[in-house]
C-alpha cells in the first residue's frame, strides 16, 4: 500500500509539471498565483514537500482543470504503466 501511495503521489506530480508545461507557464507564474516562492513551488512538483488535497485544488484551478479531472489523468497513466 505505502508504494502504491508513493507512486500515486509521483504521477500526480508528474501529471501537473506536464500540465504546467503544456500551458508554457513558468515555475515562477505558478508560485505567483499560488503566493509562495518559486523553490516552494519547485518542491511541491517535485514532491520534496507534500501537496494538500487544497493546494492540489489551487494548482488544478491555475491550470483550469477540474481536481477530479487531474485525477483522472493519473489514473490514465497508472493504467498505460
Amino acid at each position: 500500500m505505502e508504494g502504491r501511495k508513493l507512486r500515486c503521489t509521483q504521477q500526480v506530480v508528474i501529471m501537473i509539471r506536464h500540465l504546467r508545461r503544456k500551458k508554457e507557464y513558468s515555475q515562477e507564474y505558478m508560485a505567483a498565483h499560488l503566493d509562495i516562492s518559486q523553490n516552494a513551488y519547485s518542491k511541491l512538483e517535485t514532491g520534496k514537500i507534500p501537496m494538500t488535497i487544497d493546494r492540489l485544488c489551487e494548482v488544478a484551478r491555475i491550470l483550469d482543470i477540474a481536481p477530479t479531472e487531474l485525477l483522472a489523468e493519473v489514473k490514465l497513466l497508472e493504467n498505460n504503466v
